[in-house]
């Protein structure tokens, strides 16, 4: 038994509403630019904190499990987890207890969510060294276990130009979304973010521009 229903606040919820239209197409428009190669992990990340890539990350997360889709989302910023307060839902045991405290992948680090198709794991037991979770072979081995009971693994990262979390794991993946905030990062910064990923191998699907703003009305964009 899954031992938390997580409900997302009215706010988000909101958000969600808003863009219902978006979400159904979301993931027809990631997968078409995937060409041939199957797309079952999503990390999603930004170039720097606070460009809205936990918001977009469970905007991907609800719009896959609309298609009924049985989809994961997991809290992997460590540094600064939110996940499980913005389904209000315990932050443990979760991600970092499957590396550090044996915790076995099971219905104990899941929180079922109010959407049928869609599950969470928070961040776990807050740790000092991150490397202890991110370590590529065992991330990678406990990645392709997810990918058996999942058919969408989305994972909400850390930012990627304040970490090394995310480019030690990016190239496995099978696609990054990057999160960019419209008319505030600089494009030195998005390029910068972006150079750094692919040097790892990472395999970038696409970039969400987040927070637009519209000085003529929408209509005519």
């Amino acid at each position: 038994m899954v031992n938390q229903a997580g409900v997302l606040s009215k706010k988000l919820k909101k958000i969600l509403l808003k863009n219902v239209g978006e979400l159904h197409a979301i993931k027809g428009n990631l997968l078409s630019v995937a060409k041939n190669k199957k797309i079952k992990t999503i990390l999603v990340t930004s170039s720097k904190p606070a460009e809205g890539k936990t918001v977009t990350a469970i905007n991907m997360a609800c719009g896959f499990s609309y298609t009924r889709s049985k989809v994961i989302l997991i809290d992997g910023n460590l540094h600064e987890p939110c996940i499980h307060k913005m389904f209000n839902v315990s932050d443990t045991p979760g991600l970092s207890d499957i590396f550090t405290s044996n915790q076995e992948f099971n219905n104990d680090v899941l929180r079922e969510t109010e959407y049928k198709w869609l599950s969470v794991m928070p961040c776990g037991t807050k740790i000092d060294n991150t490397f202890d979770v991110f370590e590529i072979d065992t991330f990678k081995e406990k990645l392709d276990f997810m990918k058996k009971d999942f058919d969408y693994v989305i994972l909400d990262g850390h930012s990627i130009l304040s970490s090394s979390d995310v480019p030690l794991v990016a190239k496995y993946f099978d696609g990054i979304v990057m999160v960019v905030e419209c008319e505030m990062t600089k494009w030195e910064v998005v390029q910068q973010a972006k150079e750094r990923l692919e040097n790892v191998g990472g395999n970038i699907l696409g970039i969400v521009l987040n927070k637009r703003r519209y000085h003529i009305p929408r209509m005519f964009y």
